[in-house]
């Protein structure tokens, strides 16, 4: 098997088990620019009232028309043309998360995130249970869990299981809005909630320009939380 091979048992009608829709739809403009600034303080490390979040936000809004725009064109190819268009950020996660039975998915609304049920249900074998996909960031009806992050507070949702997932993945576009990136991680060691922060905390670094986050993680922007922030106001 080629690097970056996709392994699949072929096509089956297997469902996934979704918690919540597709790309979440925006909500109106105020409201929107006020809670991307204040998510944004957070990545950035910048006041959520600088010039540079405020860009990066306008950046945010057009990046996600390409988006939508890109995966409606890829929604519509068949499954064998899908299958070369996905790109693997680690392949023993794919191969372990292939073997495993895992029944649970962490993830959260950024980048090609509408395809995600798509593309992990071709990449399953044909055996696997079915997969429940948790957004983290969507509000759900049991109690929201207080997670650090980013030397702040966010305020996710958990699943209702007994223990934490073990998986988490994300699908992001690649240059060119072509193609996509799986980035599928085992959520492993002692603490596996600490694992899912440092997981979070370098997929939104990484991808912040795909990061979909019209919902407020945080209660407050940075600027009132950390203290060097707070010195430059």
């Amino acid at each position: 098997m080629a690097d970056g091979d996709i392994v699949m048992e072929g096509r089956h009608q297997r469902r996934l088990s979704l918690v919540t829709g597709s790309i979440p739809p925006q909500p109106p403009d105020a409201v929107q620019s006020a809670v991307l600034c204040r998510n944004l303080s957070y990545v950035l490390h910048e006041a959520s009232t600088s010039p540079n979040v405020s860009r990066f936000a306008r950046t945010i809004l057009q990046q996600f028309v390409r988006a939508r725009r890109a995966a409606r064109a890829l929604a519509g190819e068949r499954d064998e043309d899908l299958l070369p268009r996905i790109v693997l950020r680690d392949e023993r996660a794919v191969w372990a998360f292939q073997r495993a039975s895992t029944t649970h998915v962490l993830t959260y609304a950024i980048g090609a995130t509408s395809l995600l049920p798509r593309v992990l249900h071709l990449i399953r074998p044909r055996s696997a249970p079915p997969i429940t996909l948790w957004w983290l960031d969507r509000p759900h009806d049991r109690c929201p869990v207080r997670i650090p992050l980013f030397r702040g507070t966010a305020t996710l949702s958990l699943p209702p299981t007994e223990g934490m997932p073990q998986w988490f993945a994300i699908l992001v576009f690649r240059p060119g809005w072509r193609s996509v990136l799986l980035d599928l991680v085992e959520l492993v060691g002692d603490d596996a909630l600490l694992s899912l922060t440092s997981t979070l905390e370098r997929t939104l670094r990484d991808y912040t320009d795909q990061w979909w986050c019209w919902r407020p993680w945080w209660d407050r922007p940075a600027e009132l939380v950390l203290p060097e922030l707070r010195e430059s106001l």
